[in-house]
């Protein structure tokens, strides 16, 4: 028995999604708790229904897919809504949806309503592990093998905990219980991504794979790569693998799994940082390699900083000093603060200063106001939440890339 689910807020793109043609059949059931006969309808009542509960995602759209070797199809659906309306406490909530046919085989949508009538809201926590259990009773109950799942030992338990130790002895004896968890090969977000861009993730671990073989050291690895049309460069958590699309790959995670997938062991990600450890790269951006951005140095601010970088005091070190109550120089774009201005670029600076030339501005900067230790010291927290804000902000600009475009099945854009 396979289940899937979505949790959201309804409408009409649903509606249209449980009645979509590229089915070869579908019957729209007898709805619950709803007076509309038309399915559009009743998800409308749905909704209107749901708007008393503190949630904007009032409904749970669930659907099951019965095995085709399963001998009465029709009476397993009926048993799992029963066992999954008891699990999650169901019964008597306002539901709608279809039954389709599709390449032969039948499969049920339900949309419930998860707000009761006194305003509370349903708790679905840990929905799938719990929709597996059900699942795997009905296939006890008739006669099948157990779909192999990563949470086989947590519903074993649970089994033992309902009072089911048939089950559960049933679920161990096939020994799902002690085989190796099932990964997944691809995450969503890395599905998305070789969608949008049409580059294999397998044939980019595979290449890395291969660079990494053929090398010994940085430079070797890193001309191995370019030989695969593959690049190094600098990211906001380390090292970066850029294929042919743009888009960047963190080294460790890539190389790791292209050993654990195509050689049944982990490349450890020490030993990746160990050898690509003092090579100078490239910094990619925003989450993608647009513009192949220079290497960040010490000295003067490049027009990509976008503020004014000209240093104070005139001189050309590229490093200038903003006193805390005035707003002049603004080598490190502060001040004024416009849209598109970020202190990656100074900051990078600063960070690529030799010692000698971080302990000469220190003791410059100390010799500028005797309150400027507490500025420092401000400087510094702040200098730390800024990091922490670009790093949230990079994993969000990398999420809606790899989103941009793409709808969940209500028809809303999925953010």
């Amino acid at each position: 028995m396979i289940s899937g689910a979505m949790r959201g807020r309804g409408g009409d793109a649903l509606a249209k999604h449980l009645l979509k043609p590229e089915n070869d059949s579908f019957e729209v059931i007898p709805a619950r708790g709803l007076g509309s006969n038309d399915l559009i309808w009743q998800l409308r009542e749905l909704v209107a229904l749901s708007s008393a509960g503190r949630t904007d995602r009032p409904v749970y759209h669930v659907h099951v897919d019965p095995e085709g070797d399963i001998g009465d199809e029709a009476a397993a659906r009926t048993r799992w809504w029963s066992l999954f309306e008891r699990e999650f406490g169901l019964d008597g909530q306002a539901y709608c949806g279809a039954v389709h046919v599709k390449h032969g085989r039948r499969h049920e949508h339900r949309v419930y309503s998860l707000v009761r009538p006194s305003g509370a809201v349903v708790d679905i926590a840990w929905d799938y592990a719990r929709r597996e259990k059900v699942s795997r009773i009905v296939e006890f109950e008739h006669g099948l093998a157990p779909v192999p799942s990563k949470h086989a030992r947590a519903i074993e338990r649970a089994l033992r905990d309902d009072g089911r130790p048939d089950v559960a002895d049933w679920l161990v004896a096939s020994g799902s219980t002690a085989a190796e968890r099932p990964v997944a090969v691809l995450s969503p977000v890395e599905r998305l991504i070789q969608e949008r861009t049409g580059v294999t993730l397998d044939d980019v671990r595979r290449a890395a794979l291969d660079a990494w073989r053929a090398s010994m050291d940085g430079p070797g690895f890193e001309a191995a790569l370019a030989r695969h049309g593959l690049r190094l460069a600098a990211g906001r958590s380390g090292p970066v693998i850029v294929d042919g699309s743009g888009t960047p790959r963190l080294a460790t995670r890539l190389l790791g799994a292209a050993g654990k997938r195509f050689e049944g062991s982990r490349i450890p990600a020490a030993t990746v940082r160990a050898r690509i450890e003092g090579l100078q790269l490239r910094e990619v951006t925003d989450g993608h390699d647009g513009d192949h951005a220079p290497a960040r140095r010490a000295g003067p601010g490049s027009a990509r900083d976008r503020g004014d970088a000209r240093p104070a005091g005139g001189r050309g070190d590229g490093v200038g000093i903003r006193r805390p109550d005035r707003d002049t120089g603004r080598p490190d774009g502060g001040g004024g603060r416009r849209r598109g201005v970020r202190p990656v670029a100074a900051l990078g600076r600063l960070r690529a200063l030799p010692v000698a030339g971080r302990l000469r501005l220190t003791r410059r900067l100390r010799t500028l106001d005797p309150r400027l230790d507490a500025f420092i010291a401000a400087g510094e927290r702040a200098r730390a939440a800024i990091e922490r804000i670009e790093e949230e902000g990079a994993y969000e600009r990398e999420r809606a890339w790899a989103l941009f475009g793409v709808t969940d099945i209500w028809g809303i854009p999925i953010r």
